[in-house]
């Protein structure tokens, strides 16, 4: 995490933890005011669940919050003093409202933000894709614009693949910006078009409510891509566009020929400067689809992972909060691989669900569970 996202969080703790003390005429009405640190303190929960885990950069959107949070606390706590200072109730309140309105917008975003935004893996937990992954991330800082896609089962690495190329150290070094945008399906978004190219722009660091003024109305769309355009123009860009899975017409005409110059202003390729070394990433299960986005020549189809890997993928999820793999899974262990069926999202979440077992075991029987323990280590 770098140090502005540090402090902020630090001084939002510290906020938080601030005891006030009650006022002997306190209104019950106040309890608006003094349930607000519980709140903050849930969303920078949810900002910490995405804020990535390996040092990465912290998206815009996520920081712009954070910003947001410490504002809203400092106004709380203002808000108290005015208690005490027989401010009229009708303005405490009103304040109090525009207070909880606010919080309100920060939780919508950061969940619409979930949806899109990249999950930082461990590389070091990331198997049978190693080669891959290091071939796509040479591929990413040879000089000039690139396009590269990938196609293949739901399931099989695709997003891990892009992810460990995405948070390598020498990629983040020679991309700025690194954009991550998740298209898998999402019932509520109306016209994917828009919000993909508004995403990209929020985490260029627009506000999204200048976003959605631009985007308004008829031509809308047009104007975010030029936006997107003006704001990529001579910057060397990463772009990953996740989980294409969208079918429709309309859609595809937006995105294809992404690697290729574009004059027509309604498409995606115009607003991706193909000068001077910008690069996309983009996966989906439709071979079709993806040829249509960066050709044939340009995308790799993804085999199904080989048994070795599913079963350290397995292990990975069973030993995460510190669970033994007991002997009767280890005879299991040729049964689990075939389950896997090659696709190490199954072995991961085969794994997680031993994982859950062993631990509701763990909670209600204690004494067999340590008994159980202590077979293992001996």
């Amino acid at each position: 995490m770098a140090v502005i996202e540090k402090f902020l969080k630090e001084k939002l703790d510290d906020a938080i933890a601030i005891k006030r003390e009650t006022p002997e005429n306190r209104c019950q009405k106040m309890e608006m005011i003094e349930n607000i640190p519980e709140e903050c303190r849930e969303l920078k929960e949810m900002i910490e669940k995405q804020m990535p885990k390996d040092g990465a950069p912290v998206d815009s959107i996520l920081k712009e919050k954070l910003y947001y949070l410490n504002n809203i606390m400092t106004e709380s706590h203002m808000l108290l003093k005015k208690d005490r200072l027989c401010t009229p109730m009708a303005i405490r309140l009103g304040l109090a409202n525009d207070l909880k309105e606010r919080l309100k917008k920060i939780k919508k975003d950061l969940q619409e933000a979930a949806k899109w935004i990249c999950r930082s893996v461990d590389p070091k937990k990331i198997y049978g894709i190693e080669d891959k992954a290091m071939i796509t991330e040479r591929l990413l800082v040879k000089e000039g614009f690139k396009a590269i896609g990938f196609v293949g089962m739901a399931g099989v690495g695709k997003t891990a693949l892009c992810q460990k190329a995405f948070n390598n150290q020498q990629v983040k070094k020679h991309f700025n910006p690194r954009i991550w945008v998740c298209l898998s399906e999402q019932p509520d978004v109306v016209d994917y078009r828009k919000e993909m190219v508004m995403m990209m722009l929020m985490c260029l660091g627009f506000e999204k409510k200048i976003i959605d003024k631009v985007g308004d109305g008829e031509g809308g769309l047009k104007m975010l891509i030029l936006a997107l355009q003006r704001q990529l123009n001579r910057q060397r860009y990463l772009i990953v566009l996740d989980d294409v899975w969208n079918m429709d017409k309309d859609f595809n005409n937006f995105c294809s020929s992404l690697a290729q110059d574009d004059k027509n202003e309604d498409r995606l390729a115009y607003g991706l400067p193909k000068r001077p070394e910008g690069a996309l990433l983009i996966t989906s299960r439709s071979p079709i689809i993806m040829e249509s986005m960066v050709g044939e020549k340009n995308f790799h189809s993804l085999p199904l992972a080989d048994k070795k890997s599913c079963w350290k993928i397995f292990e990975e999820a069973v030993n995460k909060d510190g669970v033994a793999l007991t002997d009767d899974i280890k005879k299991l262990k040729n049964e689990i691989e075939k389950d896997c069926a090659g696709l190490p999202l199954i072995a991961k979440m085969l794994g997680q669900i031993v994982c859950s077992k062993a631990n509701e075991q763990k909670m209600s029987h204690p004494s067999q569970a340590q008994e159980e323990t202590h077979k293992q280590e001996s």
